[in-house]
């Protein structure tokens, strides 16, 4: 086991695609962070996801987190060093009632007046070329973004925590937190494998186990896991390569992976819990609604599936900020968006933490912004 140090200027728990971005950005900033995992680099949420990159959200900030992160992605390779498997084939958004095409409309005049430009709306025959198998009879037209995409959750894990190897972090897995030590209203510092490490900043990162980490220091985080299923069809193609497609009405999306499609569905009806074991009854509820948009899906056979967690917060909106005890940093909460969200928060948050100030006003993720009542929730959400 690798021997953990005395001290750190900055403790990182947990070793996701956001703790690794964190602690590269933080490395790159010239401070020596220390990044612990409980288990591998990337094994948790980070691998079990989608691997979506975009930008169409329904609030500001995460509009113009997501333009950062998916152009820290284009430069991937030249910055970090390592391929991010960028894939830039769109993120196409449908919806079959009125109220969700006016809140599309909405949408797209506040990412015009941001930025993002190349997104735009579609009416029912835009939609058929895009997917020309799709059923597109029930729609009231869709939005498009040809510069989302997809890129690769290990890839970009395994190249940040590398690079922050290299710039000088120390990167420890397979070492579990088993307390955070508060001096009054002020963290100390962390036990980790039995050693104490004393450090004035602590980050925690831990995804879906961000409110068990948060209580080690008497913090209460409102953060709670709820499984997701992604399903993966053997080798299967449509007429013509499609973008990332979802469907707002039930949360059904695909997309192309490897010669098959990806295909998940979110259930609202399911509790929150830590379970990842597949629930091969889901498959049937989402076929049944994968079918009628894409009813070639019939046809198609699936070669298997997995279950990963989301990291919910109550308005759907990552918590970024100090928490009520100085040097206890949140940094969580991404609510299925913390691999699309990793490259920007991180290199905002590493501006915060060492003086430098974020280029983006992270005020709208603070974590006192629900005893505040000042929560802004992201209706964009899968």
């Amino acid at each position: 086991m690798t021997e953990l140090p005395p001290t750190a200027e900055c403790v990182i728990i947990g070793g996701g695609v956001v703790g690794g971005s964190l602690a590269y950005h933080l490395a790159r900033a010239g401070m020596r962070p220390l990044l612990l995992e409980r288990g591998e680099f990337g094994a948790g949420s980070t691998s079990r996801g989608a691997g979506g990159v975009r930008q169409q959200f329904s609030t500001e900030i995460n509009v113009r987190i997501g333009m950062l992160s998916r152009r820290l992605l284009e430069h991937f390779e030249e910055e970090v060093g390592a391929t991010a498997d960028l894939r830039e084939i769109g993120y196409l958004f449908v919806a079959s009632d009125a109220m969700q095409m006016e809140q599309f409309e909405r949408n797209v005049a506040m990412q015009h007046r941001v930025g993002l430009s190349e997104v735009r709306l579609l009416g029912r025959d835009d939609i058929a070329e895009l997917v020309p198998q799709l059923t597109v009879d029930d729609l009231h037209g869709g939005t498009f973004c040809p510069t989302d995409g997809l890129a690769g959750p290990n890839e970009v894990t395994a190249g940040y925590v590398n690079a922050a190897r290299r710039h000088g972090a120390q990167v420890v897995d397979g070492t579990c937190v088993e307390a955070i030590e508060r001096d009054g209203d002020a963290v100390t510092g962390v036990v980790a494998a039995g050693c104490r490490i004393a450090s004035p900043m602590v980050v925690n990162c831990a995804g879906p186990y961000a409110a068990a980490v948060a209580a080690m220091a008497a913090v209460e985080v409102p953060v709670k896991p709820f499984r997701r299923h992604l399903f993966l069809t053997e080798s299967f193609a449509l007429e013509r390569e499609p973008p990332m497609t979802v469907d707002m009405r039930t949360s059904f999306y695909f997309h192309p992976e490897g010669d098959g499609l990806m295909l998940g569905m979110s259930d609202p009806a399911e509790p929150s819990s830590f379970d990842t074991n597949v629930d091969w009854g889901f498959l049937e509820h989402l076929v049944e609604h994968a079918t009628h948009r894409l009813p070639v899906l019939e046809r198609a056979r699936i070669r298997t599936g997995w279950a990963g967690l989301y990291e919910v917060s109550p308005d759907h909106q990552a918590i970024v900020g100090e928490s009520e005890v100085a040097g206890f940093w949140l940094c969580c909460g991404f609510s299925g968006h913390g691999f699309m969200q990793a490259p920007a928060v991180g290199r905002l948050l590493a501006a915060e933490l060492t003086g430098a100030g974020s280029e983006i006003d992270l005020t709208s993720f603070a974590p006192d912004r629900f005893a505040r009542g000042a929560g802004s929730p992201e209706a964009a959400v899968i």
